[in-house]
């Protein structure tokens, strides 16, 4: 997990009244033709918003270049910033199960892990675009289920929870561990 950038920090401490945060979701697969990118945005009518954001000079898709996020509603807990983290992110993204359900319908056909990216850019007066504020490579998503019109998971980036503990022991590793008859 990155730590927070300047603007970032700044943007938490002292925010002006038009100053606000978009957190951003990309998610991708190599089933998928190109990454779904999503912004935490209110839908304000019966058309979701198109948000162009840059994206850091070492994106993995399109580095450095203006993008398009699809503005929805969805939440989004972050994992805490500290050493004692498991690096788990629980996420949900409202009113898009239908668009939704083909992609992850491919993923699953087709196997392998779903991965996404979080990015978090400051917006407001006198702000530039130079891309994200924070940004987390590497998530694993993990369990994706349908709920109504809500897509729910969570993604890990360290993947603590998934590693094997310790060591496999054998004898032929460890003598000292077999006993004689």
């Amino acid at each position: 997990m990155a730590t927070q950038s300047k603007a970032l920090a700044q943007a938490y401490a002292a925010a002006k009244h038009n100053t606000i945060i978009l957190h951003t979701l990309e998610v991708n697969h190599k089933s998928f033709a190109e990454p779904i990118r999503v912004c935490r945005y209110p839908v304000t009518d019966n058309q979701p918003d198109i948000i162009a954001l840059r994206l850091e000079d070492d994106a993995p898709y399109n580095p450095g270049q203006v993008v398009d996020f699809i503005g929805v509603p969805f939440n989004i807990v972050t994992p805490d910033n500290s050493t004692d983290s498991i690096g788990e992110f629980q996420i949900s993204l409202d009113n898009v199960a239908d668009t939704l359900h083909k992609y992850l319908r491919s993923a699953v056909i087709h196997g392998g892990q779903i991965t996404a990216i979080y990015r978090d850019y400051v917006r407001g007066e006198g702000e530039s675009d130079n891309g994200p504020g924070q940004v987390s490579h590497g998530i694993k998503i993990m369990s994706p289920k349908k709920e109504g019109s809500t897509i729910v998971f969570t993604g890990a980036v360290l993947g603590w929870t998934q590693r094997s503990y310790g060591y496999l022991y054998t004898a032929g590793g460890y003598p000292g561990l077999v006993r004689g008859r």
